[in-house]
């Protein structure tokens, strides 16, 4: 009756109508291995009573020989592969051997039997150990080995050597007898030992009481003959000896042998190179940056890299060989076997995935590719937001320039309206209005520090009076919901730094301060000193820092970054403390300066004021009250309302100092410098602006709009003919 063997353990599966194979325990053949399917093969009875072996749709294919098939007729002797599962296809049981039975016909069968085995063996060790056993079965050895070398190599790859009852034996060709079957790749046969000058020499053969042997070689034929190796067979009998017939014999088996060893040395070889790729594949994915995850159509894990499985929190356990629910909360019945990308966000606290899905083309095996975005995500909201803060500042630098020259005005035009006024009251009046517009310009001034549109300028500031002089700024900061106190225990504590970023400081503190509050607080802001250090604290009653204080999209929480950042750069320190729940606690420090703090010029008195000023602006109401401003002092003024009109005006009369507005449109008041110098070389330029962008300008050279008259006198007075000479 067909059926199929167990290469292995020679178990015998009888075939009837239908047979199964798989993992499944509805199989006829069940077997827990994790390269078998569930459901994976079936051998199904023709109407002809012929057999056809059918693949289910296994993960791994189903093979009969070196084929992969879907469907194929078996003929007998046929061998298949299922995953690591060897069957051979037997449709007839030869009866065992009768006593007595002819020699010749039992060789006939040893021979057969081993057509049939090598013709789908190909594992060299199992291969070797069937062709020796044939050829104990036609000739009358005694022992026998068989020795394989590597391609180009001296060196046995593969070797058995064993008696006849099974017992193995030491290796013990003869060299002499090796070296001429190597060379003339010839058969070698000695009927007897004895009076053979060569082979009486040999310690191995007569150590080994050897009385007959036979050698061949295993030569493969094509274009180019290969040696593959030997067969070697001896007897220690006096009455057992070999004959030519033997020789004859042997050599047909070899030829067969040959060509089944080189396809099993050809099979190893692949084995070898898949091995190496596959090992290779699982280094290179072991090592991604991402997840991968590859699931059979069963939802069963075939691979995954430690990417995945050092998430186990996020993403799910995901383990080899187990049958998988979820991945990142998304059913695997969505998964398999379909093309999916998505986005899933998961975990405490959360993480963004892409889950990227790919099914091959028979839809046995999907490839799960999984990438954490989160810090992606994060950066490019954090690079939003710098843009927006550029926006903004260059929106706020462009504003605040217009907004000084209206300022400038309102100052000196109150100026000379309290100067000109008779009565105490009126004077008093005009004072405030000039009072209220200095406290504007103080607030654009701190609007362009914050916008980064001002260049950093250390001076010798008091800590205290400057803390005092943000008060108002700080309490609309923070909101009518808080309390704000400004504590200031001493004043007279001088430091070197840009006036900017000390507001900068106190700004960031206190807003981080009132983010940290929910409802009714209170902020302490104190200023102070300290072992020659002026020192600044901020304490709040929030929920401390310990936690994010910075709502979806309110924000990157980079004040205290740019805190710690401008105090490390003056050489001071930060300390903080925080309680959940109570408040946080910041103190600055700073180093005090030995340097004298910097005042007010004082204008110059007495008829000093002399020299001609080219007045270069093109807004109209600040052109004509800074040349009012100048004639005012002694100085002769001639007006321009753009470039080409300063340069004509110089062309037709010397000046001693051109005042120009830096920002104009048209020729810039840097362009029509450089062009006035280049005519002119002994006039002095000073320039006027809101802001100075990134190109800072010597002190001497610059007026910060706005500005009153007893700044434009000192910086003119500096740099007129008989002045203070400024720096070269």
């Amino acid at each position: 009756m067909p059926a199929l063997i167990q290469i292995d353990s020679q178990r015998r599966h009888e075939l009837g109508e239908r047979l199964t194979i798989g993992r499944g325990i509805e199989n006829d053949v069940q077997l827990d291995d994790p390269m078998i399917s569930r459901n994976h093969a079936e051998v199904v009875r023709q109407p002809d009573g012929g057999y056809q072996v059918r693949d289910l749709g296994s993960r791994r294919g189903t093979f009969v020989g070196a084929r992969k098939i879907d469907a194929a007729a078996l003929r007998d002797g046929d061998e298949l592969l299922i995953g690591p599962l060897r069957l051979r296809y037997e449709t007839t049981r030869l009866p065992p051997l009768a006593i007595g039975e002819p020699d010749e016909l039992r060789k006939l069968r040893a021979v057969v039997e081993l057509s049939r085995a090598i013709g789908v063996e190909h594992d060299l060790d199992r291969l070797l150990e069937r062709v020796l056993e044939t050829c104990f079965q036609l000739l009358r050895a005694d022992r026998g080995m068989i020795i394989v070398y590597g391609p180009q190599s001296k060196t046995p790859c593969a070797m058995v050597a064993r008696t006849r009852g099974g017992a193995p034996v030491e290796a013990s060709l003869s060299t002499s007898v090796l070296s001429q079957v190597m060379a003339t790749r010839e058969p070698f046969l000695r009927t007897a030992i004895e009076g053979d000058r060569m082979l009486e020499r040999s310690e191995s053969l007569s150590a080994q009481g050897v009385r007959s042997l036979v050698a061949v070689p295993l030569l493969y034929e094509a274009a180019v003959t290969e040696w593959l190796g030997v067969i070697h067979l001896d007897s220690q009998a006096v009455n057992n000896v070999f004959v030519q017939r033997d020789l004859e014999l042997l050599c047909a088996v070899a030829g067969q042998a040959a060509l089944a060893i080189k396809n099993a040395m050809l099979v190893r070889r692949i084995q070898v190179v898949q091995n190496d790729e596959w090992q290779r594949l699982e280094r290179v994915v072991k090592n991604l940056p991402v997840g991968v995850v590859v699931l059979d159509d069963q939802r069963s894990c075939l691979l995954v890299n430690e990417w995945v499985t050092a998430r186990a929190g996020t993403i799910g356990e995901v383990r080899p060989h187990a049958t998988i629910e979820h991945i990142a909360d998304i059913p695997c019945d969505r998964i398999v076997g379909a093309e999916l990308r998505e986005q899933v966000t998961v975990g405490s606290p959360e993480s963004t995935l892409i889950l990227n899905a790919h099914t091959s083309g028979d839809g046995r095996e999907t490839v799960i590719v999984i990438s954490d975005i989160t810090e992606e995500r994060a950066q490019q909201a954090k690079a939003a937001h710098q843009d927006r803060l550029a926006m903004i500042g260059q929106l706020a630098g462009g504003i605040a320039h217009d907004f000084n020259n209206l300022l400038f005005i309102i100052v000196n035009y109150a100026g000379m309206l309290e100067e000109s006024l008779p009565a105490a009251e009126a004077r008093d009046d005009a004072r405030m209005i000039s009072q209220a517009a200095s406290s504007a310009t103080e607030l654009v001034r701190q609007l362009l520090a914050f916008s980064r549109r001002e260049a950093v300028k250390p001076k010798v500031i008091d800590v205290a009076r400057l803390v005092v002089s943000m008060k108002k700024m700080l309490q609309r900061t923070v909101g009518p919901e808080v309390d704000l106190v400004v504590d200031v225990t001493a004043g007279g504590h001088y430091v070197l730094i840009d006036p900017s970023q000390l507001e900068q400081i106190v700004m960031n503190l206190v807003v981080n301060a009132r983010d940290a509050i929910t409802g009714h607080g209170r902020i302490v802001v104190r200023a102070g000193a300290s072992d020659r250090h002026a020192t600044i604290e901020v304490v709040d009653n929030g929920c401390g820092m310990y936690f994010t204080t910075k709502a979806l999209g309110k924000g990157t929480g980079l004040g205290l970054a740019t805190v710690h950042g401008i105090v490390q750069h003056v050489g001071g320190d930060i300390t903080v403390a925080s309680e959940v729940g109570r408040g946080t606690t910041f103190r600055i420090a700073l180093p005090e300066t030995d340097l004298a703090p910097e005042h007010t010029r004082e204008l110059m008195t007495g008829p000093v004021a002399r020299g001609r000023v080219l007045l270069v602006d093109d807004d109209d109401q600040l052109r004509r009250l800074t040349e009012r401003m100048l004639r005012k002092a002694g100085y002769h003024v001639v007006p321009a309302a753009n470039g080409p009109e300063a340069l004509a005006a110089a062309r037709c009369e010397p000046f001693d100092i051109v005042l120009t507005d830096m920002v104009m449109p048209g020729m810039s008041g840097r362009d029509l410098a450089r062009e006035l110098v280049a005519e002119h070389p002994q006039i002095r330029v000073v320039f006027m602006s809101g802001y100075h962008g990134a190109s800072p300008l010597p002190d001497w050279q610059f007026i910060a709009k706005p500005f009153d008259r007893q700044v434009l006198l000192a910086k003119i007075g500096h740099v007129q003919p008989g002045g203070a000479q400024p720096p070269a």
